[in-house]
């Protein structure tokens, strides 16, 4: 069964190897593996085991330009495929209580502009595809 994480305010993230914690309001990713049956001859029901890692996600960034800022990172990475994201949830030392997420070659396939007069402008960002790792090891 796939886990769902929501970090409204993660410590830290990267976006192919580019810092963009400040510029970052919310990341949502679910993160589990493709059911594959195992049922044979004489049971009773159907088993399953895990299959292929699966990763969707969304992650909301306010614009900024610039080298090595938002618009640039994301530019770089659209269409790709092999897009790594690194997520921390808390300061200090990774642990149990601390993971750290990383997602390697994910897809940022689109990436989605509006401009509203008065507002910020932010980029809402989904990717998807990739394999998935929970480090919690200091």
């Amino acid at each position: 069964m796939a886990t769902t994480t929501y970090l409204s305010q993660p410590h830290s993230i990267t976006i192919g190897g580019v810092d963009l914690t400040d510029q970052c309001s919310s990341i949502t990713f679910t993160l589990g593996s493709n059911p594959l049956t195992s049922t044979a001859f004489g049971d009773l029901g159907e088993r399953m085991v895990a299959g292929l890692q699966t990763v969707d996600g969304s992650v909301t960034l306010y614009a900024s330009y610039g080298a090595g800022e938002v618009e640039a990172t994301l530019n770089a990475e659209v269409g790709q495929g092999d897009t790594s994201i690194v997520v921390t949830h808390a300061a200090g030392a990774i642990s149990a209580s601390n993971p750290e997420y990383t997602i390697t070659n994910t897809m940022i396939a689109d990436i989605p502009t509006a401009q509203t007069v008065g507002e910020l402008q932010v980029y809402e960002v989904s990717f998807s595809g990739g394999t998935w790792a929970r480090d919690i090891t200091p």
